[in-house]
């Protein structure tokens, strides 16, 4: 598990008598160097003092400050019932933080669906409609461009797996037999808190008692020797961003570099765990090109990633990256044209950069690829159909059915599991573009 100093911990009075719950809260504080008597046993009915607390923690003042230190809350993860019917969610102080009190409170759904054709044509990304898992919010990395990263006040732990697993993860494999792949994320990396969390040992047990199911592990980090001990690590998939270690220092203040996390992929790789990469977000430091085609190189030359994508920093205007961002520490072309390019970028999710500068990138980012893969499949990840159609010619992948890093159906391999695939949203996007036009 990464270092963790939390300002303060809290746990929910339920826990207490629940074995597997307790179990896992004593290795998270035997790993902390914590004990029991320093935790803060809060009442359900004490939720709202517990979002008001964590949200006035101000350890963002500096990295120093920041890193590793907010606030973990764990709770009981409510396998019925909803927030909204919750008495003491009814009753919160009306400047409660609402977000912090749900998942404070144990309301974190189980799964939930994600690009859905509806919700890509409505943001015009090209992505597969899937139902992602979580039982954690909040990261310990600090990703800028992260709202649960350097903007997030907690971390909000579920501790009761085996119920969570059962009551709350098994109806939606069995209610889903057409997804094959299963990302536990949530805005979380959980792969920072194993082994002590033991999440993915009881994931990937219940995955083994289906023939043909699977379980990605999403992360930035380079903590993974904790799979070696998985009973069944063949079920798990990995998949990393990455960025250039140049690019990292900016935009992922508390994640390990990218030559330790491709030293992290050659030991996973070496378990027998396939590996997935998206060069995810690319920012365009100055000289981003020489610092992304070392990546590249060190990348492709030590790992043999089953696939490789790519993503522009996206999720932000021009404002936002202004404020985010030391922007004489980036390329002057690229910060000139998200400048002059608001108005065309205006509501667009894949803002700040416009498509001529983001179709630059990845064209640049796919010969460099090229040069030392020839066969990998490339993908870009949640781009939009006008940027499928524009790089046609190099990209080589069919948009309605591209292997990526983390879709539905896409077992080790790469290859399809399912003899009826169910297709990405690209068909729907160019659809609901024509619509528009």
């Amino acid at each position: 598990m990464y270092p963790l100093r939390p300002h303060r911990i809290y746990s929910h009075e339920a826990l207490r008598v629940n074995p597997d719950a307790m179990e896992r809260l004593d290795r998270f504080l035997g790993a902390m160097g914590r004990s029991r008597e320093e935790v803060d046993w809060y009442t359900h009915e004490d939720g709202a003092r517990v979002a008001a607390e964590t949200a006035a923690w101000r350890g963002d003042e500096t990295e120093a400050d920041w890193k590793y230190s907010q606030p973990i809350v764990f709770t009981r993860f409510q396998c019925e019932g909803s927030h909204e019917d919750d008495p003491v969610f009814q009753a919160r102080p009306q400047d409660t933080p609402l977000h912090n009190l749900r998942h404070i409170l144990g309301y974190m759904p189980a799964a939930t669906p994600h690009h859905t054709p509806e919700m890509d044509a409505e943001s015009g990304m090209t992505c597969w409609p899937a139902m992602f898992l979580a039982s954690v919010d909040g990261c310990p990395h600090g990703c800028v461009y992260c709202g649960a990263g350097r903007a997030g006040k907690a971390m909000v732990i579920a501790l009761n797996v085996k119920e969570y697993l059962e009551r709350g993860i098994r109806p939606v494999l069995e209610q889903n037999p057409w997804q094959k792949c299963f990302l536990m994320m949530g805005s979380a990396d959980i792969a920072a808190l194993e082994p002590e969390y033991g999440l993915f040992e009881d994931y990937l047990n219940l995955l083994s008692e289906y023939d043909d199911r699977y379980g990605y592990c999403h992360t930035n980090s380079d903590n993974v020797d904790w799979a070696g001990d998985l009973s069944h690590r063949e079920r798990l998939i990995a998949v990393w961003s990455l960025c250039s270690n140049e690019a990292a220092e900016l935009l992922e203040p508390c994640a390990p570099s990218a030559s330790s996390r491709i030293d992290a992929m050659t030991r996973l790789a070496d378990l027998g765990v396939p590996v997935r990469v998206k060069l995810k977000p690319v920012l365009p430091v100055r000289g981003w090109r020489e610092s992304y085609a070392g990546c590249l190189e060190e990348l492709l030359t030590r790992v043999a990633p089953e696939t490789l994508g790519f993503t522009s920093l996206i999720w932000m205007d021009y404002e936002r990256l202004c404020k985010v961002f030391d922007t004489s520490l980036l390329d002057e072309g690229f910060v000139e044209a998200a400048r002059l390019g608001q108005e065309e970028m205006r509501d667009s999710r894949h803002g700040p950069f416009p498509h001529a500068q983001r179709e630059e990138m990845y064209r640049f980012l796919i010969a460099e690829a090229r040069r030392h893969n020839s066969r990998i499949p490339l993908f870009v990840s949640t781009e939009t159909t006008r940027m499928w159609d524009a790089l046609a010619d190099v990209i080589g992948q069919n948009p309605r059915k591209f292997l990526c890093g983390c879709n539905p159906v896409q077992g080790p391999g790469p290859r399809h599991l399912a003899s009826e695939v169910r297709a990405s949203n690209y068909a729907t996007n160019v659809a609901a573009e024509r619509g528009a036009d």
